[in-house]
């Protein structure tokens, strides 16, 4: 630590509890909004009594995600997230996460992944007739992408859709990410051992998961042979040591890729309709392009790359809504950021979502503006000013996969349908591990184009 650093400013936490007051009333994003725009690029706060840092410049991204990555873990911040999700690539740290990467990388390539495109654009299809039989009703957008997703997940994972089967499995997904966050974010937890209705319904749901995945890995290692997601992660093999997967690892990968591979690409598409509706002048640009690109028919992988303002509006639409819009690391080491000390035992957050919106990196930082993304515009901003899946080597492994998802799904349903918002909406984010509307929902009216 050098001689010149100095506490970063924030809000003054109370004994005991810190600042978790106006974090429950704002939400943890409104709390890291309001901290960043009071306070500035770097901002102090206190979970209880754990310190914390709030990160928001490239530059310090940078430092934390990729140069001084080793000093910056996925420690005791990711506890809680263990409790569930296990020693997946998640939440695996040092030879453990190096392990399971060289594992998993060459399933989810972008050469390997466009296998699952021809299941992407049939649950698309499968979607867009379900929402024609309900046009001029007002339809909740937010569980129809989530039906989409886990549509092509289970199919692209398991080979079979297990949408209507799977509804225990939504439930406990659900409880466990509703937990989780409230876990993350209060100081103090009951043990789990102790019988309340929450521990209860957390238990219940940890084992319904258990028993789903596993009794599917069991079924697909007495198959001599398979296509599919979970057949790739069982064969595949470290090229350095021979090892494989054993159950316990491939539980908890499936696990994290089938909540990963639905849910954030749910609330993309989502986020997606609210913003079209809002703005008829980028739906008219979105029409002219699929109309000339596709002229009527259904989108195949090889027109993805042909669909450039369609991804444009999806890579902008992750600028304003970024799935993970703050996730924490935990300090091994003491170091100065920005000429301000971080202690080592600490906890330090990055905030895409605020950087995202840095009015000294984004032309309109606030307006729906897809045009951020035109082909000549990237190298104009810094590096790791956009980083909505990560970034440096914990950059999300299936990042591929969901924009190529979500490019086909658009692509189908936009020259279909039209959807608009229904009045009197509560439209602010809210994370619930991922950043969705509140109470996610949103309500939105069916016409066929």
């Amino acid at each position: 630590m050098t001689t010149s650093s100095k506490l970063a400013p924030g809000p003054k936490p109370a004994p005991l509890i810190g600042n978790m007051r106006e974090m429950n009333k704002l939400g943890i994003i409104g709390f890291g909004h309001h901290v960043w725009k009071e306070y500035g690029d770097v901002s102090r706060f206190q979970f209880g009594p754990m310190r914390a840092h709030l990160f928001t410049r490239p530059e310090h991204v940078k430092h934390i995600l990729v140069e001084h990555r080793e000093n910056y873990t996925k420690g005791a911040s990711h506890d809680k997230l263990r409790m569930w999700l296990g020693r997946a690539i998640l939440t695996s740290e040092g030879a453990d996460w190096q392990r399971q990467r060289r594992l998993m990388a060459p399933t989810y390539t972008p050469k390997n992944i466009t296998r699952f495109a021809e299941i992407m654009t049939a649950a698309a299809c499968e979607m867009r007739d379900r929402l024609t039989a309900q046009r001029g009703q007002a339809v909740n957008i937010n569980a129809e992408m989530v039906r989409l997703t886990t549509s092509v997940i289970s199919r692209s994972m398991f080979t079979e859709d297990i949408v209507d089967a799977s509804s225990k499995v939504d439930v406990a997904l659900q409880v466990i990410l509703g937990q989780s966050v409230q876990r993350m974010t209060s100081p103090v937890d009951l043990p789990l051992f102790i019988p309340t209705p929450a521990n209860r319904a957390y238990r219940w749901a940890v084992n319904t998961l258990d028993s789903f995945i596993y009794e599917i890995i069991e079924r697909r290692r007495a198959q001599s042979e398979g296509n599919d997601l979970l057949w790739l992660l069982i064969q595949a093999k470290d090229q350095e040591t021979g090892a494989v997967m054993d159950n316990r690892q491939l539980r908890d990968e499936v696990l994290v890729t089938f909540f990963a591979g639905h849910e954030t690409t749910a609330q993309l598409l989502t986020w997606v309709w609210k913003l079209l509706s809002e703005n008829p002048q980028v739906e008219s640009k979105l029409h002219e392009e699929l109309s000339r690109v596709l002229n009527g028919r259904t989108p195949t992988l090889e027109d993805a790359p042909n669909l450039v303002y369609t991804r444009m509006i999806l890579e902008e639409t992750l600028r304003l809504y970024p799935p993970v819009a703050m996730f924490p690391r935990d300090v091994v080491n003491d170091d100065t950021i920005g000429g301000y000390s971080i202690p080592k035992g600490t906890m330090v957050f990055v905030g895409p979502y605020m950087t995202h919106r840095h009015p000294e990196f984004w032309e309109r930082p606030l307006e729906f503006y897809p045009e951020h993304f035109a082909p000549d515009q990237a190298d104009k901003r810094p590096q790791y000013s956009y980083y909505p899946f990560s970034a440096g080597p914990r950059t999300c492994i299936g990042n591929h996969f969901a924009l190529l998802e979500a490019t086909l799904v658009l692509a189908e349903l936009a020259q279909r349908l039209t959807l608009r918002l229904l009045p009197g909406q509560n439209l602010e984010p809210e994370f619930v591990g991922t950043l969705r509307p509140s109470k996610a929902t949103l309500m939105m009216n069916i016409t066929t184009r």
